[in-house]
């Protein structure tokens, strides 16, 4: 979408985003952004609130040390109908798996779903990793539950049944799959049971 609102939040979530090794860059934007619009087709949805909210979607997540108030701040310098600004805002509210938030719109439910979509399988599993290292945390400690094995227990292995919409139930099935197989090898090699 070459919009001008699109374009200028490109630049912006480029350039704030850069350098980011946590697992939450401009990649994992594209990805979210991409998922999105494929969950949206044949729907009756505002493809530009819902591109500019993928976009935006991490932008003051609070793991990253994000100040509040910067999605709003951006969204003022566009050229943007109050109404839709305000759903923007609304559907990056409801996005985080942390605030245990309802979507209150189709666009909501899909952004939902596209970022917890990215958020297993063999990316999420990737993601996991990266974010665990960056924040010097342990790869796995069956005594500690913030290792980042222990995540999938705490998160990743309960998105595939919160899905929204029946196309990210088809993707998330075969992807949460990958990821049991997964543990189910990383509890292999760890314990030494296949050798």
């Amino acid at each position: 979408m070459s919009h001008p609102a699109v374009l200028e939040t490109e630049r912006y979530v480029a350039a704030l985003h850069a350098g980011d090794y946590t697992g939450h860059d401009m990649a994992h934007l594209e990805r979210v952004r991409r998922l999105a619009m494929h969950l949206a087709e044949g729907g009756d949805v505002d493809r530009l609130v819902l591109t500019l909210a993928a976009l935006l979607h991490d932008v003051e997540d609070e793991k990253l040390g994000r100040e509040a108030g910067l999605v709003a701040r951006h969204l003022d310098t566009l050229a943007l109908d109050p109404n839709r600004r305000a759903h923007v805002l609304t559907i990056i509210g409801e996005t985080s798996f942390s605030k245990h938030r309802s979507p209150s719109t189709l666009e909501s439910a899909i952004l939902q779903d596209a970022d917890r979509l990215d958020a297993i399988g063999a990316i999420g599993i990737a993601r996991t990793f990266q974010f665990a290292g960056s924040r010097g945390t342990a790869l796995y400690d069956p005594n500690d539950a913030t290792s980042a094995v222990a995540h999938f227990d705490d998160k990743l292995l309960r998105l595939a049944d919160g899905m929204h919409t029946e196309r990210a139930r088809q993707i998330a099935r075969e992807r949460h799959a990958f990821m049991v197989s997964f543990l189910d090898r990383f509890e292999a090699e760890w314990t030494g049971q296949d050798i």
